[in-house]
């Protein structure tokens, strides 16, 4: 028996309209919750009075929590309905939402930054999952094409509305609005979003079982391959923006609103690329599109890792190589994580919970390296970005390898049959 919210008697349309929206919401509190504040740094560094090296901390503890806590959440909804699971997740999400607005002390703001990740991982998993739920294969797709494109722009105009916010007011401003959406997002799926999970669908919870699923993955080289290549764009984006605001603000100059700008042009070149990849699917194919993905990314990291090493202060320059690996991520973000799930189609839950554990496993890994090796300029940033592409393109080369060697063999073994 599906289960109704308090105000169960609006018709089924409307809760299909009430799902569709709320998702929506969900998905641009999370992604205000990842970079909205990220302008604010060189604030928040003289309110609780720390080193420049150290704030990125609240970015990369709350990706660690993100990691943890969506190894569970998918299980947890697929046991227990998805309804109690989310409204759970987005609780915590509130209570941590409001103690980063008003904390005072940098410990405390890395706990509640912590618990904001363990709970914003629940609406990622879940809201994807109740579209699944819900509807065929063809429209849940489309849904959640269309919730990625919310996220990209979401990405990319957070930066520009935190900048804002902080002039007028101050860095808390930001939580405040974080705070406000995750409200909202608590309120509408008590009062208006079903359970889309029937009991009878229900899977018996057992750690054991899990556990066994994730290390099959963990075991398959093929997928892990493809997992770290897929996640290269989205984990070098995420670096250099935990490092973009500091190194422009504080050491070139550049001004709060104009360094908003300079952000935002990543995410908006991956928001047209995005666009662009269906069609260039639809024409060309999958294999195409994500091998043009790689190129265009290599490019960029390539140009970056160069400027840095020549001028690291060529803001133009810099902003165009990432542009570049935006482009290619964006090509890449679909193709090569199809990849990976066609490997266990059977476990294509599981499959995507681990893929997004280890992206933000290796987002925060690689934001507390970078602030490790800290100097002032973004030639960490580009080493550690051009070490994970030289990597990732290892690990392309030795698939493909593999995959003719186990074609010459199969084409042998027909030839002697």
């Amino acid at each position: 028996m599906i289960e109704k919210p308090i105000c169960n008697h609006f018709s089924d349309k409307f809760y299909d309209v009430a799902l569709i929206t709320l998702v929506t919401v969900m998905y641009i509190a999370l992604c205000a919750e990842a970079d909205i504040y990220v302008p604010a740094f060189p604030q928040m560094i003289d309110f609780f009075n720390v080193a420049e090296n150290k704030i990125q901390l609240i970015l990369s503890i709350n990706f660690f929590g993100l990691c943890v806590s969506g190894l569970l959440a998918g299980p947890l909804s697929d046991s227990f309905g998805r309804r109690k699971v989310l409204l759970a997740g987005l609780l915590l999400f509130v209570f941590s939402s409001l103690g980063c607005a008003f904390a005072n002390d940098f410990i405390f703001m890395l706990i509640f930054r912590l618990l904001q990740g363990i709970a914003a991982s629940v609406p990622m998993v879940i809201g994807a999952a109740t579209f699944l739920d819900k509807y065929s294969q063809e429209k849940a797709g489309k849904l959640i094409g269309m919730i990625n494109s919310v996220i990209s722009a979401s990405m990319a105009g957070a930066p520009i509305a935190g900048a804002w916010l902080s002039q007028i007011f101050n860095w808390k401003a930001n939580f405040i609005v974080i705070l406000i959406l995750a409200i909202v997002s608590f309120m509408g799926t008590l009062f208006f979003i079903v359970e889309t999970l029937p009991e009878e669908k229900r899977k018996l919870f057992s750690l054991k079982t899990i556990a066994s699923d994730y290390i099959n993955l963990l075991k398959s080289f093929k997928f892990m391959c493809y997992t770290l290549i897929v996640n290269f764009p989205f984990t070098a984006i995420v670096v250099y923006i935990a490092n973009l605001s500091i190194v422009f603000i504080n050491h070139l100059g550049v001004d709060l609103e104009t360094f908003s700008y300079y952000q935002a042009t990543t995410m908006g070149t991956f928001i047209v690329f995005s666009l662009l990849s269906i069609k260039v699917i639809d024409l060309k194919g999958l294999d195409f599109t994500k091998n043009i993905g790689a190129i265009l990314a290599l490019i960029g990291t390539i140009i970056l890792f160069t400027i840095c090493l020549i001028d690291s202060t060529n803001i133009n320059i810099i902003c165009i190589a990432m542009a570049f690996l935006a482009a290619g991520g964006a090509f890449m973000s679909g193709t090569f994580g199809m990849k990976a799930l066609s490997i266990f189609p059977e476990m294509n839950g599981t499959s995507m919970a681990m893929m997004t554990a280890v992206r933000q496993l290796l987002a925060s890994g690689l934001v507390v390296l970078s602030e490790v090796f800290f100097d002032g300029t973004l030639l960490p940033v580009a080493i550690i970005i051009f070490s994970y592409a030289a990597i990732s393109t290892c690990c392309y080369i030795i698939m493909c390898i593999q995959m003719r060697k186990s074609v010459m063999k199969t084409i042998t073994s027909i030839s002697i049959g």
